[in-house]
C-alpha cells in the first residue's frame, strides 16, 4: 500500500556570518499553500551539501549539512556529532570547523532514503582538496553510507553507524531512483575517469551491491565534476548527468534491472570553466532545463523532439540584480544556481547564494510559457549556494511488470494548486494537478456548479467569493479526493487558514514596535494599528520578516493591532504605549 510520502516538504538553507549577528538558518515549508518561509533557531551552514527530511506528514525529522546531524529539536542527534570522517580530517577541520557548523563542500553531496520501518539511510560524498579548477581531476574520492534509526530516543533518532565506505576512486555524484517493486531504491554512482557506473540496491533489510555497468559517459571528458549534477526524471525512466564543461548526458533507465541505455548528449557550448552547472527535469519528465552562460541563462530542451539539440530554447536571462552581504557588502549576483523540485509542481532556483529564490511557475510548458519569475521569494537569510537533492519519494511501482513482486499498487493521492496568470482577469483561475501515484482520471468540482474532466483546467468564476474546490483522481486500483477552500477576488486567490502568528514587541513600548512574522511566499499581509475609538494610526504592508515602526509622537495609552490578509483579519491584540524609555 502506498501513500503520499512528504519527506521533502521542508527545505533548509542559511547559516551564520560574523558581519551579520542576526543571520542563521531558514526553512521553506510546503505543508502550507503557498509555502511558508520562516527562520529556524539554528546556525548551521546549510549551503553546498545539505538535506532536510520530514516524516510522511511533512513534519521535520532531522537535517544535516554533511558535517553533523541535527534532530527536529535542533539539537545534535546521538551519534551524529560528525559524519564525513570528522575531526582530524583536513577537509572536515577546514570546512566544518570545531563544532561542525560547516557546510561540507560538495554540491549534491548527500541524500537520504527513508523506509517505513524507521530506518533512514544517508548516502554522502567524501571530498578531497585538490588544486583549483579547472586543473583538478577529482574532488569526490568516496561514497559513504550512514544509517539512522528514527525509532530510537522516543522518535528523536540515533545514528547507528556512519561513514561506511561503499566505493573509493575518482567519482561523480550519486542519485537514487525507486525500484519497480515500489519499495526498494536503486543508488547509481558514475565514475569520473572511466565509462563505468556503480549501482546498489537499498532495501529495508540492508544494502546490496555494488554491481558495475560499462557504458559511455561523455561528461567524464574534462574529469572536473566538482560543480556537476545528476538526477532521475520524476517518472523514473531517465537519468540526467550535467557537467560544468562537457555538457549534459541523458540515458534511459530500467527500474527493474537498474541498467542504463540509449545515451543522448547535449554538448557544452564553451570549453571554459564556469559556464553553468545546474540542470533539472520538468515534473512531467519531458523537458530538461540547463543553466548556462556563466550562470546567466536557462535553456530548455524537449526530449520528445526529433532533434533534441535543435529544440533548444532560452527561457530566462538574468536581469542583472545584485544582493549584498550586510552591512556594507560585498555584492552577490542573484543569477541562476541550483534547481529544486517543489512538491507543488514548480521548479525553484537558488539565486546565487543571495536572500532570494527564483520560481518557474509552469515547468511542463514549452518555451517562455514556463514563466520563470526572478527573485519572487525573499528569504530572511543568505542561502549560501544551497542545494538539496531529493529523489522522487512519491514514485510508485511499475504495476504488472515482471518485478512488481511485493503486491504494492499505485493508489492515487489527490493534490492540486491554483494560480492567477492574468492579474487583469482575477476571476480566471488556473488549476494544476500535482497528484501522486499515476491517476488516469480527473474530476474537478469548482464549487460553483461547474465541473471538468481535464487534468489541468482553467476556470472562470462569475463573481468573487469563497469556493470549496474538490479534485477526485482515480485509476484501476483506487480513488482519492482533495478539497480546499479558495478565495477568489479582485486581488488574488488564497487558502483561507490564518497566517502564522505574528509577534508584536515590546509591550509596553515607548517609541517603536517590531512586528515579527514568518512570511508566506508571494503574500504580504497588512499590520493595522488603531486607537480604542477605531481610528487607524498606521496601516503598513509587511514586506519583511521583521518590520520596525517608529511611533515616538503617539500619545500614551492602549491601542489595538490587527493582522489583515487579503482583506481578512487573521489575528489581533492590544499593546500599551508609555511615556519615556521602557
Amino acid at each position: 500500500m502506498l501513500f503520499s510520502q512528504k519527506y521533502d516538504y521542508i527545505w533548509m538553507a542559511g547559516g551564520y556570518i560574523p558581519s551579520d549577528s542576526s543571520s542563521g538558518d531558514l526553512k521553506i515549508d510546503f505543508k502550507i499553500f503557498p509555502p511558508l518561509v520562516e527562520k529556524v533557531p539554528d546556525s548551521l551552514g546549510m549551503g553546498e551539501a545539505n538535506v532536510t527530511i520530514s516524516d510522511k506528514e511533512g513534519n521535520l525529522k532531522f537535517y544535516t549539512n554533511g558535517c553533523i546531524v541535527r534532530t527536529k529539536k535542533h539539537t545534535t542527534m546521538e551519534g551524529g556529532e560528525f559524519i564525513n570522517v570528522g575531526p582530524g580530517n583536513t577537509v572536515w577541520d577546514l570546512r566544518c570547523g570545531l563544532q561542525g557548523f560547516g557546510p561540507y563542500p560538495v554540491f549534491q553531496g548527500l541524500f537520504a532514503l527513508p523506509f517505513e520501518n524507521g530506518i533512514q539511510e544517508i548516502f554522502h560524498t567524501q571530498f578531497e582538496f585538490l588544486p583549483p579548477a579547472p586543473s583538478s581531476t577529482c574532488h569526490n574520492k568516496a561514497l559513504l553510507y550512514t544509517r539512522i534509526n528514527m525509532n530510537a530516543n522516543q522518535g528523536i533518532g540515533k545514528v547507528v553507524f556512519k561513514d561506511s565506505v561503499l566505493v573509493e576512486g575518482c567519482l561523480q555524484t550519486a542519485c537514487a531512483n525507486r525500484h519497480a517493486n515500489g519499495r526498494d531504491w536503486w543508488v547509481l554512482l558514475p565514475d569520473n575517469i572511466n565509462n563505468r557506473f556503480y549501482r546498489f540496491l537499498s532495501t529495508p533489510d540492508g544494502l546490496q551491491g555494488p554491481w558495475v555497468q560499462e557504458i559511455e559517459n561523455p561528461t567524464i571528458v574534462d574529469t572536473f565534476f566538482y560543480l556537476g549534477w545528476s538526477e532521475f526524471s520524476p517518472n523514473g525512466e531517465r537519468l540526467l548527468i550535467n557537467d560544468i564543461q562537457s555538457g549534459t548526458a541523458i540515458y534511459d533507465f530500467d527500474r527493474c534491472t537498474g541498467l542504463l541505455s540509449n545515451l543522448r548528449h547535449i554538448p557544452g557550448e564553451i570549453d571554459t570553466y564556469g559556464y553553468g552547472y545546474a540542470a533539472a527535469f520538468s515534473p512531467d519528465s519531458r523537458l530538461i532545463y540547463v543553466v548556462r552562460g556563466n550562470f546567466n541563462t536557462i535553456e530548455q530542451y524537449d526530449l520528445q523532439a526529433a532533434n533534441i539539440i535543435a529544440s533548444r530554447s532560452i527561457i530566462a536571462t538574468w536581469d542583472g540584480y545584485f544582493d549584498y552581504f550586510e552591512p556594507n557588502g560585498p555584492f552577490i549576483k542573484t543569477n541562476f544556481w541550483f534547481f529544486q523540485h517543489g512538491p507543488d509542481g514548480k521548479l525553484y532556483n537558488w539565486a546565487g547564494g543571495s536572500r532570494f529564490m527564483h520560481v518557474m511557475e509552469f515547468p511542463n510548458r514549452k518555451g517562455t510559457d514556463c514563466w520563470m519569475r526572478q527573485r519572487i521569494i525573499q528569504l530572511p537569510y543568505y542561502s549560501f549556494g544551497a542545494n538539496a537533492y531529493y529523489p522522487n519519494y512519491r514514485l510508485g511501482p511499475i504495476d504488472e511488470s515482471s518485478c512488481d513482486t511485493l503486491g504494492i499498487n499505485n493508489l492515487p493521492t489527490a493534490l492540486f494548486r491554483y494560480d492567477i496568470e492574468d492579474t487583469l482577469n482575477p476571476l480566471q483561475i488556473t488549476f494544476t494537478d500535482v497528484s501522486s501515484y499515476l491517476p488516469t482520471n480527473w474530476h474537478w468540482d469548482f464549487g460553483d456548479g461547474a465541473m471538468s474532466q481535464d487534468t489541468n483546467p482553467v476556470h472562470t468564476y462569475a463573481m468573487a467569493g469563497a469556493y470549496n474546490v474538490c479534485l477526485i483522481v482515480s485509476n484501476a486500483y483506487a480513488a482519492d479526493t482533495f478539497c480546499r477552500q479558495v478565495l477568489v477576488g479582485t486581488s488574488g486567490i488564497y487558502e483561507l487558514p490564518a497566517l502564522p502568528q505574528a509577534t508584536v514587541m515590546p509591550n509596553p513600548f515607548s517609541e517603536e514596535i517590531t512586528v515579527e512574522l514568518p512570511a508566506l511566499v508571494g503574500v504580504h499581509p497588512r499590520f493595522v494599528l488603531s486607537d480604542l475609538y477605531g481610528r487607524v494610526i498606521t496601516n503598513t504592508i509587511l514586506h519583511d520578516f521583521e518590520t520596525t515602526l517608529s511611533l515616538p509622537k503617539l500619545p500614551a495609552g492602549m491601542y489595538v493591532w490587527e493582522l489583515v490578509w487579503n482583506g481578512v483579519r487573521t489575528q489581533s491584540g492590544r499593546i500599551v504605549k508609555v511615556e519615556g524609555s521602557y
